[in-house]
């Protein structure tokens, strides 16, 4: 199990082990937050917080929410706004430890234009 956390601990994020890569994503949204996703289903992440810690932002075609803590502000994870016990939750590795990240891929997904990898698995 890896464990992470928005700055200020409102949020915990638990996730059943690490991931095989890490994408950094060139949409509009994803390239100003910066984040790094790291992709689980529901049943292998965990997001522990009180309703009220965190906020989703939904936008586009209405179809992912990103929530980040009302608290400290940090984007924690986004997931699909019709959740289902399989469905995907991407979350933002930048809130577990470096250590635990270090010598895992970061892959560039071109989210503005082509929706394509911009490198090779």
């Amino acid at each position: 199990m890896l464990h992470g956390s928005c700055h200020c601990g409102a949020v915990r994020i638990e996730v059943a082990r690490r991931p095989r890569s890490l994408t950094q994503c060139t949409c509009s949204i994803c390239r100003r937050y910066g984040a790094q996703w790291a992709y689980y289903s529901r049943k292998t992440a965990t997001i522990s917080c009180n309703p009220d810690d965190v906020t989703a932002y939904v936008w586009g075609d209405k179809t992912l929410e990103f929530f980040h803590c009302n608290r400290c502000g940090c984007l924690t994870h986004y997931e699909s706004v019709d959740k289902e016990d399989d469905s995907r939750i991407a979350v933002n590795a930048r809130m577990i430890s470096p250590a635990d990240m270090a010598d895992v891929k970061l892959r560039l997904f071109d989210g503005a234009e082509t929706w394509k990898y911009l490198d090779r698995a």
